[in-house]
């Protein structure tokens, strides 16, 4: 009986620190976190700040055009820093054909350079973390040879534990700065962001947009 009843103790305890094992799993399933790779600057530009940045998200879903670049134009605002949302004056189909014609509705605008953010790469990966033990023991001997196709079922079935499993995706864009008078690329950066299922799409662009800004002023391309 004593036993038995270490045997229950011990099996409660594995339980518990797998429970806490996978909870914290999950609370830190819920952050998202974007990080800046090393940036590059033109060692020819000799300019400081650009005056007005046209941003130009490159992505076909309308509301994420729309999102990150209004963020983007809303944190150089915030930094005294002018700069125009290129969704306003031109789709992305016009852009493509027409280069001229954008430049100039890009420069009637007001702006003297272009930010463009473009997918990359994305990876998605799954993890399961499985929360309870196997409830089955197996023998030495393994299950007999009179077992029949429900027996064996049986033990499968009670085998299971309970499993919470999990997607992450992480997202690679490249953000590059131009001067439209010349073409010349200015600065540029690429960007990794971890996705995970149940975060905050939101959040996740706010803090990437941010961090993308402070690298450009840092590197005097903007305020």
């Amino acid at each position: 009986m004593v036993k038995r009843a270490k045997r229950r103790q011990n099996s409660v305890m594995r339980i518990k620190i797998q429970l806490a094992v996978a909870v914290a799993t999950l609370v830190l399933a819920g952050c998202a976190s974007s990080s800046v790779k090393k940036t590059w600057k033109s060692p020819t530009y000799q300019g400081g700040p650009v005056k007005n940045v046209a941003v130009l998200a490159v992505d076909d879903r309308g509301m994420v055009r729309i999102g990150f670049e209004n963020r983007f134009v809303r944190d150089f605002r915030e930094r005294g820093q002018e700069a125009t949302a290129t969704h306003e004056l031109l789709t992305l189909a016009e852009i493509k054909a027409d280069k001229e014609s954008a430049e100039t509705r890009l420069r009637n605008a007001g702006a003297d350079s272009v930010l463009i953010v473009r997918l990359v790469d994305s990876t998605t990966y799954a993890n399961e973390v499985r929360v309870t033990p196997a409830l089955f023991v197996p023998v030495v001997t393994g299950i007999d040879s009179s077992y029949g196709w429900y027996d064996y079922y049986s033990v499968a079935f009670v085998d299971m534990g309970t499993t919470w499993g999990n997607t992450e995706t992480k997202v690679y864009l490249d953000t590059s700065l131009y001067d439209l008078k010349n073409n010349q690329r200015l600065w540029s950066t690429q960007t990794v962001t971890m996705v995970k299922e149940d975060s905050d799409r939101l959040a996740e662009v706010d803090d990437l947009v941010a961090k993308i800004v402070a690298a450009l002023s840092k590197d005097g391309m903007v305020k």
